[in-house]
């Protein structure tokens, strides 16, 4: 049984009375009472002639009228929107024209933009069609008059009291949300799943099911991505600043064009419907929703370019609703997307990884940490966080990287990584010029890889590689691959740079090695590849070998003799790519930690085979490395070694006797064995 015009009119007038009078009588009603009030005092300050009353009275009652003005001007009202001049634009023009001759209007309205992808038609005797800004830059003729002629067709199918039963069937669901369903719920939800499905056949009849469908299909895709998009670009700016986007519809436009947004995010507002909404589900399945592909490949719009004034006015509008202020604009100026400098971004992003680590520590009754996020979401827990954009559909593939992005982001941007385009935050392109894909990258990490990132720090912590990573730049840049070892031990010997892989003891997986296997040296001849600062020989040197221990910076042989003046270790400058020749396969045991790993990836193959050279018959080589998975990602300096590398060990007669993989969720280590036989 469907309401009555009694019924809905009774619903109207106790939940949503403020829909029966026009936003333009309320704001005339409030003026009238002021003015009055004002009037009335005045004639009262007259008559006993008080004029410095009078004047107080004018000015509280002028601050008054002000302030209601201001507080009733909303953004969304239609007087705000911008007139669409269609002679401006003949395609649309000609688009609409014919929407019209198709549902049998008898005028041509209005044209009128609004800020959020939507289309509808306002107001009987004057009537106005007010479209999204996205919807015209990005459907073509026959989506945009396939939606136009539903709009037009509205005002014949539907009486006035159909018309309010969407408003009251929404005003209903958000009250389910709230556990308050209205007693009238279900009757309203089926007839406004009646009328809708009357009003798609008529519409699918006139310009054909499969454009219908289509047209839908692309417009409540482009709600959902627009959502995300303002959330993204408008929503955590707003209560920040009084500087409203410019950009962001240029910005929208390009994330769909050159990032995939629409296709990325489509599987996610496909679930939406399908799990959120039965009714919605049932109508559009009817249409034709789930046949064929989802999103086809866009061709030219109906609308041209964007013009500037529409995009900074409507940018301006977006930015009121957003942050729910009012009043004139006087304070509020435009700003680019793409003129955000990089620390209000990473801002952005600790405020994300802030709220991730509250609600992990809620979650898990601790203070819990970066690791004990990548757990939950490794063991597909990361739905019970409360991600930052929880509510909305998302083009990220799962809740897992929408909870990692934040802490991978802070992390990469702490050694250096910057945006390689403010348009698409998820790609971070480092010194070297090495790019990553964050969300690529969360993907992973949420499937149990190994990451080889440091997400514990603190942003206020001293990054230790942050030396190594910047001299490595610069010595790269400059064409030298090796030069900046010297820059980084001289500079930490005066004190004005750190060496991240000095811990003033021996490795511990070379301990570990030689501990396990009771290595005893016997004044066999050892040979310690890349000492740094000496404590790896001096260890060999302690198990009674005979020990010589090379470095390429000068600076880091001197601070290691300074260090071990009594260990009895050789120690010599020299060069792995240049040494000495009666070094050639002249050591019984060769110990090579993180050496190799600390040059450029084209440079591994000649330093792991002079490393192999060194190692005479019936001798030992043991490397110590960070390892990497084939194609795994690479946060360089240091370039960690592949399963590849390190089996390339195994050259000039050295056979692998025992290979160890070691991973902890942030490292991924590797421990080689090698004899010569």
């Amino acid at each position: 049984m469907e309401l009555s015009r009694s019924r809905v009119l009774y619903l109207l007038l106790t939940t949503h009375l403020h829909v029966l009078v026009p936003d333009w009588a309320k704001l005339m009603a409030g003026i009238a009472v002021l003015l009055g009030a004002g009037v009335g005092g005045v004639f009262v300050t007259m008559a006993y002639d008080w004029p410095r009353v009078r004047l107080l009275w004018c000015l509280m009652i002028g601050a008054c009228l002000y302030s209601f003005i201001a507080a009733r001007r909303r953004p969304h009202d239609w007087w705000n929107l911008p007139v669409l001049a269609l002679d401006e634009h003949p395609r649309l023009q000609k688009v609409l024209l014919e929407a019209v001759e198709l549902a049998g209007a008898r005028t041509v309205p209005k044209v009128r933009l609004c800020t959020d992808p939507s289309m509808g038609l306002q107001v009987r005797a004057r009537r106005r069609l007010l479209i999204g800004l996205p919807l015209v830059t990005q459907l073509d003729e026959d989506e945009m008059r396939a939606l136009m002629v539903r709009s037009l067709l509205i005002p014949r199918l539907w009486s006035w009291h159909e018309e309010r039963v969407g408003s009251l069937n929404r005003w209903d669901l958000a009250r389910a949300r709230e556990g308050k369903p209205h007693p009238d719920r279900a009757r309203l939800r089926a007839q406004h799943k009646r009328q809708r499905q009357e009003l798609w056949e008529r519409t699918a009849a006139l310009v054909g099911r499969e454009t219908l469908a289509r047209a839908m299909r692309r417009e409540i895709v482009l709600g959902d991505a627009f959502a995300w998009h303002t959330y993204r670009y408008v929503s955590l700016w707003a209560n920040r600043s009084f500087d409203y986007h410019t950009d962001v519809y240029t910005s929208f436009e390009w994330k769909i064009r050159h990032d995939g947004l629409l296709e990325r995010i489509w599987p996610a507002v496909d679930a939406r419907i399908v799990v959120g909404d039965r009714h919605e589900a049932e109508l559009l399945s009817e249409l034709g929703w789930g046949s064929g592909t989802p999103m086809r490949p866009m061709i030219p719009p109906v609308f041209g370019p964007l013009p500037d004034r529409v995009e900074h006015r409507l940018g301006r509008l977006l930015w009121y609703e957003v942050s729910k202020r009012t009043g004139p604009s006087l304070f509020v100026k435009g700003e680019s997307v793409r003129d955000k400098p990089a620390e209000l971004w990473a801002h952005i992003s600790d405020g994300e990884r802030t709220h991730i680590m509250a609600s992990a520590t809620t979650l898990l009754g601790r203070p819990a940490t970066a690791n004990d996020v990548v757990r939950l979401a490794v063991e597909g827990r990361a739905d019970e966080l409360d991600v930052w954009h929880a509510s909305l559909s998302c083009p990220h593939p799962s809740p897992a990287v929408c909870a990692l992005m934040p802490l991978l982001d802070v992390a990469l941007r702490r050694i250096g990584y910057l945006h390689e385009d403010p348009f698409r935050q998820r790609v971070l392109v480092g010194r070297l010029g090495d790019r990553v894909d964050v969300v690529e990258l969360a993907d992973k990490v949420a499937q149990g890889m190994t990451y080889g990132l440091e997400l514990g720090y603190g942003m206020s912590e001293q990054d230790p590689d942050e030396d190594a990573r910047r001299l490595a730049a610069e010595s790269l840049a400059a064409g030298d691959p090796i030069g900046w070892f010297e820059r980084l031990y001289a500079e930490s010997g005066a004190g004005a740079a750190i060496v991240p892989w000095d811990s003033g003891t021996p490795h511990v997986m070379l301990a570990d090695w030689a501990s396990k296997r009771e290595v005893r040296g016997d004044g066999r001849r050892a040979l310690v590849v890349g000492c740094g600062l000496g404590d790896d020989a001096a260890y060999v040197a302690g198990l009674g070998f005979d020990t010589v221990a090379f470095d390429v910076s000068e600076s880091a042989v001197a601070q290691a003799k300074e260090r071990f003046p009594a260990s009895g270790v050789f120690f010599r400058h020299a060069d792995l790519f240049d040494p000495p020749q009666e070094w050639r396969e002249a050591f019984d045991l060769v110990v090579e930690v993180m050496t190799v790993q600390a040059l450029p990836e084209d440079l591994h193959a000649g330093a792991i085979e002079r490393v192999a050279s060194f190692v005479r018959p019936g001798g030992t080589l043991v490397v110590v490395a960070s390892a990497r998975d084939e194609g795994g990602p690479v946060f360089a300096p240091p370039w960690p070694l592949t399963p590849s590398e390190i089996a390339a060990f195994a050259t000039g007669g050295l056979v692998p006797y025992e290979i160890e993989d070691f991973r902890d969720g942030e490292r991924h280590r590797c421990r080689a064995t090698f004899h010569r036989p």
